[in-house]
């Protein structure tokens, strides 16, 4: 289901510069109750004006790998 743009608050700009680096684009967009691609715009529309928006780091983390990490550390494997 596409969601409905909204319009951008400073709220939602700050809660985007504080959290981008720690959530993907798309939970921070449930978060706020806007779309991906404004969350993208957000972060894009800060780095023009020069502010800092570090770049995602690495690869997003593999589910499964995780789960066998989990299962390792608690000594079921």
């Amino acid at each position: 289901m596409k969601k409905r743009g909204r319009i951008i608050t400073i709220e939602d700009v700050r809660f985007v510069y504080e959290n981008y680096v720690n959530m993907s684009a798309t939970e921070i967009a449930d978060k706020l109750g806007i779309s991906k691609f404004q969350v993208n715009k957000i972060v894009n529309e800060l780095r023009k004006r020069g502010i800092n928006v570090p770049r995602k780091i690495g690869k997003k983390i593999n589910v499964y790998d995780k789960f066998v990490d989990e299962l390792r550390k608690e000594g079921k494997l």
